[in-house]
This record gives C-alpha cells, structure tokens and sequence, in this order.
C-alpha cells in the first residue's frame, strides 16, 4: 500500500528546489527530490532542537517545571538501563546516543498518530541507517575497548572450533542489524498502514483505539530498539574469557 505524502514533502521540496536555484546547482545536479522520509527525519531533528535548547537554557535546581521533571525522569531512567546493562557509571560514556535514539525514533513513530504526516520509520532507508549506527557503534566500542582482543568475542572458547565459530559469529553479528532494522520497520509500517486503513473507512470512532495502540507500539519499538542496543555494547565490552 502507497503512503500518501505528508504536508510536509511539498514545502521542503520547494524550500530545496529554491536553494538550488539560488546557489546556481540546479543546473549542474538537475532536479533532486527530498524524499518524504528524509524531510519527515528532517522535521523530527528540528522539533527536537526546538524543544531541547530552550529547555536547556532555563534548567532549574530550585524550581524544575513539569516539562523539565519529565525530561529528568527520562534521563534517570536510561541511566539506570544503560548502568544495569553496561555496568555501573558506563552511562556516561552511553547517555547520548541511547537518549539520541530514544527521542529520535519515540518522535518519528509518534507521527503515525496524526494524518496529516507519514513516518520516517516506515521506511526502510531510515530504519536500516539507525540499525547500522548501532552496529557499527557497539563494535567500535569493542574495539576501542580491547584492541585487536576483540576477535576473541568471535572465536568461542574452543580453540579448534575457532573457525567455525567465527564465522557463525560473523552472519550473528550481522543479522543484529539486519534485524534492528527490520523490526522497526515492519512494525511501524504495519500500524501506520492498518490506522490509514481504518481512518479512511471509519474516520470517527475507531481510531481512537487504534490511536491508543499506536502510541504504545511508538514506545515498546523505541524501547526494544533501545535496549537492544545496550545489550550489545555490554557485550562488545565484556572481557572474554
């Protein structure tokens, strides 16, 4: 089933077509389309920012708002998932690309509840490049980590087996991505597509409890994806034996 565009695509494509036209490289590119999922990425960035760096600038000890509890409440919560996975203090190596993972995806399966937007995390471009951030990262911890010891997560405990091992270990290690990747897609794709379904036939009354499933599908495939992800760093930095 086709999407249909959000309101945003049309907007950004004009913003973008305009750029090039002004900076003189439409002529030499030709005309290049900002896909929908890219300008609804694009958006997610922006409401993001448009929410933190005010946020950030009026940070209360005395008197916290209930904007700033929430974000406190967020925080402490991936800290102790991240310590409990990790082990203690590695928070704050982690945080930040955990907590970027969190709002980003939270926010682009969020926008499957309205109409009127489409979902960067129905399409496979954006989920896959999430996926092979987390892939790539939790390996280059491994490395960092141990050096060239780090191979010795891929070879097993048994030295004669060592190859075999490793190459199972390898096709493991990468249907991790392939995996993250996949999920996040095929459940934000399938619920964007069952809601567009039922708006369209009954656009009153059954929604609402689609919309109520929706939310929590946004949170339960942040959180897996999220936890995932931690679980894997623990690994790649745990000492083999």
């Amino acid at each position: 089933m086709e999407h249909s565009h959000s309101i945003l695509y049309g907007p950004i494509n004009a913003i973008w077509d305009w750029l090039l036209s002004v900076t003189g490289l439409a002529g030499r590119w030709g005309h290049i389309e900002v896909p929908d999922h890219v300008a609804m990425a694009l958006f997610v960035v922006a409401l993001i920012t448009a929410i933190v760096v005010p946020l950030s600038r009026n940070l209360s000890e005395d008197n916290p708002g209930k904007v700033q509890l929430l974000f406190e409440e967020i925080v402490l919560a991936l800290r102790s998932m991240i310590d409990g996975q990790a082990g203690h203090g590695a928070s704050k190596s982690y945080l930040p690309l955990i907590g970027a993972f969190t709002f980003f995806i939270f926010l682009c399966n969020f926008c499957g509840l309205f109409f009127f937007l489409s979902v960067p995390t129905s399409n496979t471009n954006t989920t896959f490049a999430l996926a092979f951030i987390s892939f790539f990262f939790y390996n280059f911890i491994g490395i960092k980590r141990h050096g060239f010891g780090y191979l010795k997560h891929f070879m097993g405990p048994i030295w004669w087996l060592a190859p075999l091992i490793f190459v199972v270990e390898i096709v493991s290690h990468n249907a991790r991505w392939l995996s993250l990747g996949l999920r996040l897609f095929g459940n934000m794709f399938g619920e964007h597509t069952v809601s567009g379904v039922f708006n369209s036939l009954v656009p009153l009354l059954v929604p609402l409890p689609l919309m109520a499933i929706g939310l929590f599908a946004a949170v339960i495939q942040t959180f897996i994806f999220i936890i995932l992800t931690t679980v894997y760093i623990a690994g790649a930095e745990a000492e083999e034996h």
